[in-house]
Parts: C-alpha cells; sequence; structure tokens
C-alpha cells in the first residue's frame, strides 16, 4: 500500500504547479539536448519518491514563485530563488 500511495505523488499537485514544472523539465531537456519525454519521465519517478514533508515542500515553494511571478510581475531566475530550493529542483530533474 505504502508504494502505491508513493507512486501517486505527482497526481496529487495542483495543476497551475504542473504546468511550471513541465515547461521546467522542457528547457532543460532543451538546453541539455536530451529528449523531453524522458527529462519528464525522470522529473516524475522522482517526484513519486518524494516524502510528504518534501512533497509540501515544492508545492509550497513553487506555489510562492508562481505568485511572485504572476501577480506581482516579479522575474523569477536564480538570483530571486533561494539557493536551498534551486538545489532541491536541481536534484528532482538529474
Amino acid at each position: 500500500m505504502e508504494s502505491q500511495a508513493k507512486n501517486n505523488n505527482y497526481d496529487t499537485i495542483p495543476i497551475h504547479i504542473v504546468g511550471t514544472l513541465d515547461d521546467m523539465a522542457y528547457g532543460i531537456a532543451k538546453q541539455e539536448e536530451l529528449d523531453s519525454y524522458e527529462v519528464k519521465q525522470k522529473l516524475v519517478n522522482n517526484i513519486n519518491k518524494l516524502a510528504p514533508q518534501d512533497m509540501n515542500y515544492l508545492i509550497n515553494q513553487m506555489s510562492i514563485l508562481i505568485d511572485r511571478s504572476v501577480n506581482q510581475n516579479e522575474e523569477i531566475n536564480d538570483n530571486t530563488v533561494e539557493k536551498d530550493f534551486i538545489s532541491f529542483l536541481i536534484k528532482l530533474y538529474y
């Protein structure tokens, strides 16, 4: 049962965050000259392995970034995002 719950982490992410993660995966694939489907599959697999507290961290931090970008018109880049969250995202993709 526990492994089934872990396999559904990605399905619990709000759709606006899924879209942003998809865009990030596509950008990484393009930059690294990788197959975008493979990058996305690796992302989904890694998200599905996350512990509940890491899932909460991912969703909360992504929600903050999306709000800052959409509602506050703030540019989101490696200088405006917490370094710990950047490291967390890198681990999800690589």
